[in-house]
């Protein structure tokens, strides 16, 4: 792939000027492998990941006009309502789609009405719609996950991009901060998985979790450093029952009784 379709996917990311980070690389598929840096006008972009030509530059300050229009999150006003696309089709409609769910413990969540999933036959992703915090009955926007390595960035972002995915059942009152839809699919039954669908907190994700009386942050072992600065963030936002829990792997490749083993439940209740 030449620099100019690089810089097209990098782009894509909508990365915000003034940024540092890691991330799963769109290009050779390695695990938080791509370092993406929008600092000081410029865009820097390599993956560590030794097979992988990822790499390049862009700057000059004559090209700041395009870099900020094209990273500026097109952000959607809360109030501006989301019409779910056509595109948007059943879950039966895509084998692939089943699949991802199957793979990635999503079913049971979908299956029992936590999650609601389809299938975007546009752009070939498996779609997680996101409903609206203070009325459940309405949709605000949606996370689509690509099915194939050809489709880039590997996660999009529907609608309002201020409401976090979650997936839990009512009576929660405990809470576990993730990575992705997924693994907050994953973690359902037992607690509520909220997907921060990066490693960044938005200021509306903490007005959100204020609701639950315990909170974990539980993203994976490569991120643990972040996890431990989300949790110290969430504390002097004035959420103290605030917990990292280590982990091994993402929770979406944890099964339901495996996820009860790791937090101990009916074991003498939660722990941190």
């Amino acid at each position: 792939m030449n620099y100019k379709q690089q810089l097209e996917v990098i782009t894509g990311l909508f990365i915000p000027p003034n940024t540092a980070m890691r991330l799963d690389c769109p290009f050779c598929s390695g695990k938080n492998t791509l370092s993406v840096d929008t600092m000081h006008n410029n865009i820097n972009w390599y993956c560590f990941h030794a097979s992988c030509s990822a790499k390049g530059k862009y700057q000059g300050e004559k090209n700041m006009n395009y870099v900020n229009a094209t990273f500026k999150q097109k952000e959607e006003s809360s109030d501006t309502e989301f019409i779910v696309p056509d595109s948007f089709k059943i879950l039966d409609s895509n084998d692939k789609a089943k699949k991802y769910i199957h793979k990635n413990n999503c079913w049971e969540a979908w299956s029992w009405g936590r999650a609601d999933i389809k299938y975007d036959v546009k752009q070939d992703r498996v779609v997680f719609l996101i409903r609206d915090n203070e009325d459940p009955t309405t949709f605000v926007g949606a996370v689509g996950r690509a099915l194939s390595s050809m489709t880039y960035p590997k996660w999009h972002m529907y609608g309002n991009k201020d409401v976090p995915f979650k997936c839990g059942l009512p009576e929660h009152k405990e809470a576990i901060i993730v990575e992705d839809c997924a693994s907050a699919c994953a973690v359902s039954n037992i607690l509520t998985g909220v997907a921060i669908l990066g490693t960044s907190l938005k200021e509306s994700h903490k007005q959100y979790l204020k609701q639950y009386d315990k909170i974990y942050v539980g993203l994976d072992r490569d991120a643990t450093k972040k996890s431990y600065d989300i949790a110290n963030e969430l504390k002097s936002y004035g959420l103290q029952n605030v917990h990292v829990k280590p982990l091994s792997d993402d929770l979406k490749y944890f099964s339901t009784e495996e996820i009860k083993n790791i937090f101990r439940v009916g074991q003498g209740g939660w722990v941190s």
